[in-house]
């Protein structure tokens, strides 16, 4: 069996399955903003959410490995055991820090884990960006333009990631303070804005995640 298209159907299918779980996560967050809800329905909706965002960061957690075997078969870089190593390597520890992450929810090691996870997805961000921005300006290391494009699109989605994190973590203050003084129309507004800042976010990552489908497939030129 050819290897570009084995590890092509491997990329291609996390991002799939990426997609299709995580518009699910999209629906159950933006239910949450309805205050017509009871609590307890809200807060379940929320798990719901946090849950079934699991399995999308473990497709961006097992998209980097995927992609390195996937560079390789292409023969758009060339690429050392010891890289292919370490793509695996990074995955394989970007996936336990996810599930240990998930089966500690709400302990303060969950939350630990998820600012290590952040400051990994800022700087491996960043490192797309600029190996894509490069290749693209000055056609190296990687002198395909379409590759050159998908790796810069997926160093954004890194920092889109970041976007919908950061963006919903107001929510948890005045969704708290429902729980012990009720609902007011300001912490209403605080929730949606913050559940809404998050929902941008997550829909620039499907929209790039999308472009990074449409040049795989098609090329860019």
């Amino acid at each position: 069996m050819d290897n570009a298209l084995l590890w092509s159907y491997v990329h291609g299918l996390l991002f799939a399955l990426w997609l299709a779980v995580d518009l699910g996560a999209f629906i159950a967050t933006a239910c949450v903003k309805n205050p017509s809800r009871s609590y307890e329905g809200r807060t379940k909706l929320f798990r719901v959410a946090e849950m079934t965002h699991v399995l999308p960061r473990l497709c961006f957690a097992l998209i980097l490995p995927t992609g390195v075997e996937l560079t390789g078969a292409l023969a758009v870089y060339p690429l050392t055991p010891g890289l292919r190593a370490a793509g695996w390597v990074i995955g394989a520890v970007w996936v336990i820090v996810i599930l240990v992450s998930a089966r500690a929810y709400a302990k303060p090691l969950a939350a630990n884990l998820r600012i290590v996870e952040l400051v990994f997805e800022a700087f491996a961000g960043l490192g797309f960006v600029a190996y894509g921005l490069n290749s693209l300006a000055t056609g190296a290391p990687i002198d395909d333009a379409s590759f050159a494009a998908k790796l810069f699109l997926f160093g954004l989605v890194f920092w889109a990631a970041i976007a919908a994190d950061i963006g919903l973590r107001p929510f948890c203050a005045p969704f708290g303070e429902i729980a012990l003084e009720g609902s007011t129309p300001e912490r209403e507004e605080a929730i949606s804005a913050a559940i809404n800042h998050a929902l941008a976010a997550m829909a620039v990552s499907y929209i790039l995640i999308a472009a990074i489908a449409f040049i795989g497939y098609v090329g860019l030129f």
